[in-house]
């Protein structure tokens, strides 16, 4: 192979919104050291001209977010296909679910040598969904995966579950610390926390049900029957094509009863971050939470559930608070506890920047990830 063919990278995600948010500054790392790098995903959501003034070639491929849908997914696949046979790229890295499985198949059809993925969480698929949805996805992954060069996992729980479920073998798989966080970007901000104040609570995610979107309104509500001081705010979009998720009557008036602030998806929750004090994320399950990550950069403690990926993201006791999967009335105490104990969001703050900077650096992950596609070149 020539240098110039070694240096074609195609990196495929769910839309322009996902690849702008999570995979830019891997990007741009790789295109400043001279890689030709193309981005393909779902664009139309605005996020698309972004990449494209941020100097990306990006091409817009329809991502459908449904479910299984036989007809949708062959013509993705075909559509990939078409796209690596024009581009021929090297490398091929493709992260969530349906580029994870069609890319991979695409780029074994087109033989794209080196043909790396990221799982990122599972989703619905693994968490809500029926049993039959559940055994598809396994076969689609086990059929994928077996093309696959290398399977980066971002938390050993996922990655413990695809071995046992003979969907990927051993010797392909890596732990890596999700996408890592600019620490430069989500800088320490002061906490607002007033002396003899109650800190301020604030969940980030979209409005679905596996999320945890409802226990923590449902939190709230409990919350502010002892304590009418609490302030709550919930920052997300509505996903109105995912499975499991809530309209935009249901996160209205559920918020609104339950005295929580509701913010709609905004382009940078830095500011949000920084009007908080506590972080919480209900979540039924995840990768690496990304924005556990950013919070505890900008010196915030997070509230999360005790299930894969979540846990992960944090030390328990000293970064955050673990608390039992689907259980509102839990998630209210451990928010009692922490307002009860000012100083100890405060301490815990400082611990999590510590452990950001420590474990959780996106250059180190970015290093990683292009001594990987190097590694697999050779």
């Amino acid at each position: 192979m020539t240098s110039i063919e070694a240096r074609r990278i195609a990196i495929v995600s769910r839309c322009s919104w996902t690849m702008h948010s999570f995979r830019l500054s891997l990007i741009r790392s790789l295109m400043e050291r001279n890689y030709a790098v193309k981005a393909v995903g779902a664009g139309g959501d605005g996020y698309d001209l972004k990449l494209l003034a941020a100097g990306v070639d990006f091409e817009h491929v329809p991502v459908s977010r449904r479910g299984i849908s036989p007809l949708i997914d062959l013509w993705l696949l075909v559509r990939l296909v078409m796209l690596f046979r024009r581009v021929r790229p090297q490398v091929f890295h493709g992260f969530t679910i349906k580029p994870v499985i069609y890319g991979t198949l695409a780029a074994a059809i087109v033989k794209v040598p080196v043909r790396v993925v990221t799982i990122t969480g599972l989703g619905h698929a693994f968490t809500t969904a029926s049993g039959v949805l559940r055994r598809v996805v396994e076969t689609l992954y086990r059929v994928a995966l077996g093309r696959a060069s290398l399977v980066f996992f971002q938390n050993a729980d996922d990655r413990n579950l695809f071995l046992e479920r003979g969907l990927v073998t051993a010797e392909k798989t890596r732990l890596i610390a999700g996408s890592g966080v600019d620490t430069a970007r989500f800088a320490v901000a002061p906490l607002p926390l007033a002396s003899g104040a109650s800190p301020r609570f604030l969940m980030i995610a979209r409005m679905l049900r596996e999320k945890g979107v409802l226990e923590y309104l449902t939190a709230a509500a409990e919350v502010r029957k002892v304590r009418p001081d609490a302030e709550f705010a919930l920052l997300g979009g509505i996903d109105s094509r995912n499975p499991s998720g809530l309209s935009r009557e249901q996160v209205g008036t559920l918020a609104a009863t339950a005295g929580v602030r509701w913010i709609d998806q905004v382009s940078d929750v830095r500011p949000h971050l920084a009007d908080s004090d506590v972080l919480v994320l209900p979540s039924y399950r995840e990768g690496m939470p990304r924005v556990v990550l950013e919070a505890a950069a900008m010196g915030r403690p997070a509230i999360v559930t005790d299930v894969p990926g979540c846990r992960d993201a944090v030390v328990a006791g000293i970064t955050g608070l673990l608390v039992p999967v689907a259980d509102a009335g839990a998630l209210a105490r451990a928010m009692l506890e922490l307002m009860n104990e000012p100083n100890r969001v405060r301490e815990m703050g400082v611990a999590a920047r510590r452990h950001i900077e420590a474990e959780f650096d996106e250059t180190v992950v970015i290093r990683e990830t292009i001594s990987a596609y190097q590694e697999l070149i050779r």
